[in-house]
């Protein structure tokens, strides 16, 4: 059986597979840049129809990171995908509490979800940084109330929760 072997050349041929369904969205370079790697983490070139970036978004988490903003997660797996060694050289860290035991005892006491307790738990740690939301639903509606009713602003919300 014959198959690219090489991890860079997979990627390559990966964003050239990728690059027709984009073509006739009229991105910009930073989103075709996102839309591709959306589209590469998932396989599933449809996700073109559906992703929406706000035209400051880009600008806006780029300089939060290069200013050493920390990202706040809702899942681990959202946290381990995140390089933490770049992210630690421009002087931030990636936080997730979905495991932690008092996060889990908020949650059951207040009959929410960890997710949210968890959101509620960052709090205003929230404010300048970038949120990054890979799973669950009630956590991007948890930012979202924070940023209504508390006032914190993170410098970039990322939202792709399950359903």
């Amino acid at each position: 059986m014959e198959f690219i072997k090489d991890p860079m050349a997979i990627e390559r041929r990966s964003m050239e597979i990728i690059a027709p369904y984009l073509d006739t969205l009229h991105l910009s370079t930073e989103a075709i840049k996102i839309f591709s790697r959306i589209i590469h983490a998932a396989g599933d070139p449809d996700y073109a129809k559906v992703i929406r970036i706000h035209e400051a978004a880009v600008a806006a988490g780029c300089q939060a990171l290069k200013q050493g903003c920390d990202i706040f997660c809702d899942v681990e797996m959202v946290r381990t995908g995140i390089n933490k060694k770049t992210l630690a050289g421009l002087g931030g860290q990636v936080h997730c509490l979905i495991a932690d035991e008092s996060v889990a005892a908020t949650a059951k006491q207040e009959g929410i979800t960890r997710s949210m307790a968890a959101m509620r738990a960052f709090g205003s740690r929230l404010d300048g940084a970038v949120v990054a939301i890979g799973n669950a639903p009630t956590a991007l509606f948890e930012v979202i109330r924070l940023m209504e009713e508390t006032g914190i602003r993170p410098a970039l919300v990322i939202g792709v929760p399950v359903g």
